[in-house]
């Protein structure tokens, strides 16, 4: 399977191989399980996995995503830092401003959410974070 992104901040290949890694575990089961049990899942209705890109020096994290009224949770990521899940919670926030629709969609609060493997929250993205962000890249 390979994965197209439509722009890769200059950096190593190993910071390209994670951003696809953690696209994939995103797309593959975001959206699709009808269940907990599937949302768990890897695919493989037997079988319970942990999708993961590590280093040694990983962290487990659970993005959670605004979807319309309510959240959708992917399964558990083994991210190599806060700051790496933190960011891409980031980018993820910023792909969905575009989905966001003025007078339909509310404007404003949390897009994104990262919590430990504990389900402690650990930061949350905002609409304004998304978008100041989303400004700074251009």
């Amino acid at each position: 399977m390979t994965v197209d992104m439509a722009s890769v901040e200059s950096g190593s290949d190993d910071a390209a191989l994670d951003r696809a890694r953690a696209i994939l575990v995103q797309t593959a089961t975001f959206g699709l399980a009808a269940n907990d049990y599937d949302t768990r899942s890897n695919g493989n209705f037997d079988e319970v996995a942990i999708t993961a890109a590590t280093d040694g020096n990983e962290g487990i994290y659970i993005f959670e995503y605004r979807d319309g009224e309510g959240s959708r949770q992917v399964p558990p990521s083994s991210m190599p830092s806060f700051d790496a899940a933190r960011e891409e919670a980031i980018r993820c926030a910023i792909d969905l401003l575009v989905d966001l629709e003025p007078g339909t969609d509310a404007l404003t609060g949390w897009l994104v959410r990262v919590r430990n493997d504990s389900g402690e929250l650990l930061c949350a993205i905002d609409v304004q974070e998304a978008e100041a962000a989303r400004q700074l890249r251009q």
